[in-house]
């Protein structure tokens, strides 16, 4: 068996709003409850206990319980040992949850709690993780399961007589790829390395991703919004995929990306921008036309989003930079605007393109991103070398 414990969130209304959506889609169900009167509605209790205290930020408590196939565990037994651990973590006089999920083929469970309790104290969390494990390996001899890790269970197949399904060959710098297997196994990677970019609107994530090879859709579920996803093919561009619901590693996504723009806006990326800008102005100028154009700055790493309205007109351009993991939009950057790429739509780029059928960037061009993206990293060690050779440093 293996306890994993989430990130904590500011509220705990991310991790109910992910398990009761799944509820309503039939794919999950509440198998026990603790101190709630009210299981359908354990928002109304969790928020009591929110507002009581002004000084804890994240409030969430949210965990999920996976028995191996070998384990051999009821839904009863997972219920007394949900009531045991939640005690020894501190968490026994709390209001929590116990959910049960079947859509992964894996039956598992998610824990959801509150951090404060009623007179808005905190729960104790030092080494909340390796307080975890102490107490799984206290239960284990009763509960009769084996203690695993995180890495084990991944590798359990849903059907123990399957093998499991793995991407083969798979880098999420080279974006999504149809045929190279487990869609979960490249959404979670490519999720990772996206949460990694700089971007100051929610929305920059959803074109960090779209420009890896995901679409995002969000959706309201309830008052709270929601993430599917759908892989796209490289050579068309078009959904290839069916939906994909939000992994459950990343279940405070939507949430996570709102509190991620407002930090970067704090952030200082000169450098950054100016070599954007640079590469952009070369392009307007050698550029004939917009395929040349997404082509020059897919070799250098680039992909470049227009906004057009129906006539084809654009009012906006953003730009996600894979060298330095940056996305940036045309009034963030030095003498760049929108305005000069429709310029160039209407007086330089060739007038017989018809805009409803534009050209997508082919596959070529993804793998040209990819390549650029992937020497990244030597090329920022190698500018970092050549100025401390110089021996000043480089502005931010």
């Amino acid at each position: 068996m293996v306890v994993k414990i989430y990130a904590p969130a500011p509220s705990t209304s991310s991790a109910v709003q992910y398990n009761e959506r799944k509820v309503a889609e039939g794919k999950a169900s509440v198998i026990f409850s603790s101190n709630i009167d009210d299981p359908r509605n354990p928002m109304k209790i969790f928020e009591q206990y929110e507002n009581g205290s002004i000084r804890t930020e994240k409030m969430s408590f949210h965990a999920s319980i996976n028995p191996s196939v070998t384990d051999n565990m009821t839904d009863e037994q997972v219920q007394e040992f949900a009531r045991k651990y939640m005690e020894k973590m501190g968490y026994g006089n709390q209001p929590f949850i116990l959910y049960k999920h079947t859509d992964t083929g894996r039956i598992h469970y998610h824990l959801v709690s509150v951090r404060v309790d009623e007179n808005g104290r905190k729960i104790p969390d030092f080494r909340e993780r390796k307080h975890s494990q102490e107490i799984m390996k206290e239960l284990a001899q009763e509960f009769g399961f084996a203690v695993g890790k995180k890495k084990e269970m991944d590798q359990i197949p849903d059907n123990p007589e399957e093998e499991p399904k793995e991407a083969k060959d798979f880098n999420p710098y080279n974006g999504f790829g149809p045929e190279k297997g487990d869609y979960g196994e490249q959404l979670n990677a490519i999720i990772e390395l996206a949460k990694t970019y700089y971007f100051t609107q929610p929305d920059h994530f959803d074109l960090t991703m779209e420009s890896l090879g995901i679409r995002v859709l969000r959706t309201d579920f309830e008052g709270h919004e929601n993430m599917e996803f759908q892989g796209l093919d490289p050579k068309t561009k078009e959904p290839c995929t069916p939906l994909l619901s939000l992994p459950e590693e990343h279940w405070d996504l939507p949430e996570w990306t709102a509190i991620h723009a407002r930090q970067c806006k704090g952030q200082i990326k000169t450098r950054e921008k100016e070599r954007v800008s640079n590469l952009a102005k070369t392009a307007l100028k050698k550029c004939n036309t917009e395929l040349h154009t997404r082509r020059y700055l897919a070799k250098c790493g680039i992909y470049l989003k227009l906004s057009t309205n129906v006539d084809g007109r654009i009012f906006g351009v953003t730009f996600v930079d894979h060298h330095n993991k940056c996305v940036f939009k045309a009034s963030d950057l030095p003498d760049i605007t929108a305005s000069m790429f429709e310029d160039a739509r209407v007086n330089k780029w060739e007038h017989q393109m018809d805009w409803k059928k534009k050209k997508k960037v082919t596959a070529d061009d993804a793998a040209v991103i990819a390549l650029a993206a992937l020497g990244a990293e030597r090329s920022r060690r190698n500018e970092d070398e050549q100025i401390m050779k110089r021996g000043r440093r480089g502005p931010n």
